[in-house]
């Protein structure tokens, strides 16, 4: 009996399949999925301190990617700046995209940066979506914790009404020596001789000093031994350093869509711009976004920062009596 009521179930069931039903196809071999990873760089600030927090995207080569609307920050959160850098191209056929946000709060407490969803769709009409972890923020006062209340005010210090006359004279020596000093200073600078020959100071062109520590910094052979981060870190500054002196720009403390704008304002060579504009990309990938180019790209790093800086350096002026000479030749 027990037997039959189990072949009368299995009949009833293979019964409800539909004719036209088909199974569910694999994914297919090689094709990415969409993801996303959050970090900040910390978790615990104080009222109005700024902290990074970094969105990093990687989507298949093909996809349209549906970014959220830039300059928008986080629910609840203040705004500092925004850049979005990317796409860059990946490992297995892919593109990676960062987002970087510089936020703030000016509300003590614990907070949340909430999860971030994207979607895209691929070339055959394939729509894929992602969402990120939510990030806890701590923001605690500038005060001291550990103090119970707002302390009192010292008493103020009493200032003698009448000083005594001597103290006077004393102050008045000292401005004198001090003054004497100072010009007894300048004069023996003023009369030391300017060094010529061999012993004057050769002064050495930005250009000259660039590729100089861009040698040194292929010398310490970081690629190698696989320190990239530190690699990639060295080349933004060596380059940056270079654009200061140059151009005479804060590039040192500007991001790179800051640093790209002085740039264009300055009217510089367009495809070296650009160049600079890739290189610095890719920096910014490797030391913010955990980004690791290819043995390739990673070869090519330092011959690029040193096309960049020969193709910076000014062109020498002819002066208008070699000009002649020239000619009467």
């Amino acid at each position: 009996m027990r037997c039959t009521c189990i072949l009368a179930t299995i009949l009833v069931a293979v019964s409800t399949i539909p004719l036209g039903a088909q199974s569910v196809s694999e994914p297919q071999e090689g094709v990415s999925g969409l993801s996303i990873s959050t970090s900040v760089d910390r978790n615990r600030i104080t009222v109005g301190d700024p902290f990074l927090y970094l969105v990093q995207v990687k989507s298949p080569r093909d996809a349209a990617v549906e970014w959220p609307e830039p300059g928008i920050p986080p629910d609840g959160f203040e705004l500092v700046s925004y850049e979005q850098v990317g796409p860059l191209a990946g490992p297995e056929d892919t593109n990676i995209d960062s987002l970087r946000y510089e936020l703030t709060l000016y509300r003590t407490g614990e907070h949340t940066i909430a999860p971030l969803s994207l979607s895209c769709v691929l070339s055959n009409g394939t729509a894929l979506s992602a969402v990120s972890d939510s990030i806890a923020i701590t923001v605690v006062s500038v005060l001291d914790e550990d103090a119970a209340d707002i302390r009192d005010l010292k008493a103020p210090v009493e200032i003698p009404d009448n000083v005594p006359w001597f103290w006077w004279v004393i102050g008045g020596l000292a401005a004198l020596a001090a003054a004497a000093a100072v010009i007894l200073y300048f004069r023996r600078r003023k009369g030391r001789e300017v060094p010529t020959g061999a012993e004057a100071e050769i002064v050495r062109t930005p250009e000259e000093i660039a590729l100089e520590e861009l040698e040194r910094l292929t010398d310490r052979e970081w690629l190698e031994q696989g320190r990239v981060k530190a690699h990639y870190s060295a080349l933004s500054e060596i380059l940056r350093r270079y654009l200061s002196v140059r151009y005479g720009i804060a590039a040192m403390e500007y991001t790179t869509t800051e640093l790209m704008a002085s740039l264009n304002a300055l009217e510089i060579d367009h495809e070296n711009a650009r160049a600079f504009r890739v290189l610095f990309e890719e920096c910014d990938m490797v030391k913010f976004a955990r980004f690791m180019p290819d043995a390739h790209r990673q070869a090519l790093s330092v011959p690029e920062g040193r096309d960049m800086v020969e193709r910076s350096r000014p062109v020498a002026v002819v002066s208008d009596n070699n000009v002649d000479a020239d000619n009467v030749s």
